[in-house]
């Protein structure tokens, strides 16, 4: 690994047993991400790209998966490198939330309705940092302030129930960088969203990304988004990589089929001019993009 480099994963495969059988989830993925860098996986449902993201944080493992094979190193604050396949669970209890932390595509299903968001995100400051209640809870309002929720000092003893999507996704990102990690993985966080509270959120990432100086791996299957987030891109179709480049020459110059029919797939306004109805998607290319 290079001293930018946060995370690199070299021929990473994992496989789930399903009624005695092996289903192939990922096949061979490789790919690196630098400091202060944003990596978009992007390809259809069940293309791989979640189960590539958890493999980061061996979230795999209590999901049934049989052990990976390949590499995935990870580049800690201290510097160190580590292999997450050789790392005992104690360390990851440390890694998680600390090094790396992870927003998921539903905040409701994260969040424990029973208990108040500043509690929540506190308790992760406190296992990961070591301060104390007081300290903790200066800090909860702090990340409050700094993913922009309205009055911090009431929110904090609110709970996840008297939020909006949008702010309980807000919530989780001030969760998830409370430690401020070296790499942040969005798994699909603005798929539940309206289209202004995506542009929100995205653009919160974005501008706390130049903050903290964090890589980003973002998950998504929605090019449009993709085209504000990325530095470089992966395609990934059936558990495998099918293209990887960075932004421009993917939307510009796509090379592999299935990326072209992606990008075709984004809505482009004006495309409805003197139409009565949508057109339908040609049969040949869904019989070609399905497994």
């Amino acid at each position: 690994m290079n001293e930018n480099c946060i995370v690199d994963i070299e021929n990473l495969r994992v496989h789930f047993p399903v009624n005695k059988e092996l289903v192939k989830a990922v096949e061979g993925v490789s790919f690196s991400i630098n400091q202060g860098e944003t990596l978009a996986v992007v390809g259809e449902s069940g293309s791989g790209k979640s189960v590539t993201a958890m493999s980061i944080l061996r979230l795999n493992d209590m999901a049934g998966a049989e052990m990976p094979t390949g590499s995935i190193k990870l580049r800690l604050k201290n510097n160190e490198v580590v292999d997450m396949f050789e790392t005992s669970e104690k360390d990851l209890v440390n890694i998680r939330g600390n090094h790396v932390s992870m927003i998921f595509q539903e905040p409701m299903t994260c969040l424990n309705p029973v208990l108040t968001v500043g509690l929540q995100i506190s308790e992760a400051i406190m296992i990961h940092q070591g301060l104390n209640e007081e300290k903790a809870r200066d800090k909860t309002l702090e990340m409050l302030n700094l993913v922009r929720i309205p009055d911090p000092k009431k929110v904090i003893n609110s709970y996840p129930h008297h939020f909006s999507g949008g702010m309980r996704q807000r919530v989780m990102i001030a969760m998830a960088l409370s430690c401020r990690p070296q790499l942040l993985i969005a798994d699909e966080p603005t798929t539940a969203l309206d289209v202004t509270i995506q542009a929100q959120i995205i653009d919160l990432i974005k501008l706390l990304q130049n903050e903290i100086g964090m890589a980003v791996l973002f998950i998504t299957h929605d090019m449009a988004v993709v085209a504000e987030v990325a530095d470089r891109v992966i395609v990934m179709k059936n558990g495998k990589i099918v293209e990887q480049g960075d932004v421009d020459t993917i939307f510009h110059n796509p090379d592999h089929p299935y990326t072209k029919k992606l990008i075709n797939a984004v809505p482009q306004i004006g495309s409805m001019k003197g139409k009565d109805f949508p057109e339908m998607f040609p049969e040949s290319e869904i019989v070609e993009i399905l497994p």
